[in-house]
């Protein structure tokens, strides 16, 4: 009999969001397992995580949904809304053991989703399939429904010293 799926929620003002959602891909990936990325409002920049999957694993799905940040947010909605019906059909039907969520608390946050349907469908789910929601300002509606929430703190960013983001290390 299978497992259970469980519902992770990487959230906070802190960087390693992301980065904790991928790490437990590779774990995930490791132990033979199929997986799925699909991130939210990101899409434009080609990052590092990207590339790597392309180049070791391309059966495995990743896709952004988003533009990054230099759009405008009604561009960001519309595409929010493309990559839900996506994730929603992928909620019922992916045949994997893991779904990556990357950025929905964002696209949540912005109200380019209604939270109950989000919500519900997480909800309604095939049981044994674990999702990783990431991002920033979860609502608390999401926060109930999660099994686990990690709420990553910022303590201390080089961008507050002026240090952009770096390839390799930030994307």
């Amino acid at each position: 009999m299978m497992e259970k799926g469980l519902l992770y929620n990487f959230t906070g003002n802190g960087k390693g969001k992301t980065s904790a959602a991928l790490g437990v891909v590779l774990r995930a990936l490791g132990r033979g397992w199929k997986v799925a990325v699909l991130q939210f409002m990101k899409g434009e920049r080609e990052t590092g995580e990207r590339l790597f999957f392309r180049k070791h694993f391309p059966e495995t799905y990743f896709e952004g949904c988003g533009l990054g940040r230099t759009c405008k947010p009604g561009d960001h909605a519309g595409l929010a809304r493309e990559g839900w019906k996506t994730a929603s059909e992928m909620l019922k039907d992916f045949d994997g053991e893991l779904l990556v969520l990357d950025e929905l608390n964002v696209a949540l946050s912005h109200k380019y989703l209604d939270v109950h349907e989000v919500t519900e469908a997480l909800k309604k789910r095939r049981p044994e399939l674990n999702v990783i929601v990431t991002g920033r300002n979860s609502p608390p509606e999401l926060r109930e429904i999660s099994d686990l929430v990690s709420d990553i703190a910022a303590e201390k960013h080089p961008y507050q010293q002026g240090i952009p983001a770096r390839k390799g290390l930030d994307y």
